[in-house]
């Protein structure tokens, strides 16, 4: 599974629509796709319509940045709870143009994968349950005498 994709509903970043996003997920065997726009869930109904459309179990988030577009976290709904969740913590901070907190809100049917090492004001022992650390292959070489060893549980694999 792929977690965090991009249409270019996120503006700057990424370039396939979203019919154009999922005709290649097809196109490899994706069986299971994420979207994670950036600070947008605008396509999510067309996105939803075409994967299943295709036979992929589509999967809907939000790609958090910063003003300086650093990725603070990616919010995984983990079902229709999870993406009015998502969408109320986005809409909060967006009506009222605050920036987004380093860490968010307990979101409990939302995964949140943190896409840094070294993540300001949150360190690994503090994860909550549904926070997980997103890994890349530049992190790789990294973890072998980290600490974050003790805590393989809490690591995925994120390749955007």
């Amino acid at each position: 599974m792929f977690l965090n994709c991009h249409t270019y509903f996120s503006l700057r970043y990424g370039t396939m629509s979203p019919e154009q996003l999922v005709t290649r997920a097809a196109k490899w065997g994706v069986d299971t796709l994420a979207l994670t726009d950036i600070n947008s869930t605008s396509c999510a109904f067309e996105f939803v319509k075409r994967c299943r459309a295709a036979g992929i179990k589509p999967i809907l988030g939000v790609d958090f940045r910063d003003e300086e577009h650093r990725c603070l976290y990616i919010g995984l709904a983990r079902n229709e709870e999870g993406f009015r969740e998502l969408n109320a913590f986005l809409t909060q901070y967006s009506l009222a143009g605050k920036k987004l907190p380093a860490r968010p809100p307990k979101l409990p049917n939302c995964w949140i994968i943190y896409s840094r090492l070294d993540q300001p004001d949150v360190g690994i022992d503090d994860y909550r349950d549904n926070e997980l650390l997103g890994i890349r292959a530049v992190h790789v070489s990294n973890l072998f005498r980290h600490r974050l060893l003790r805590h393989q549980h809490k690591l995925v694999i994120l390749h955007p």
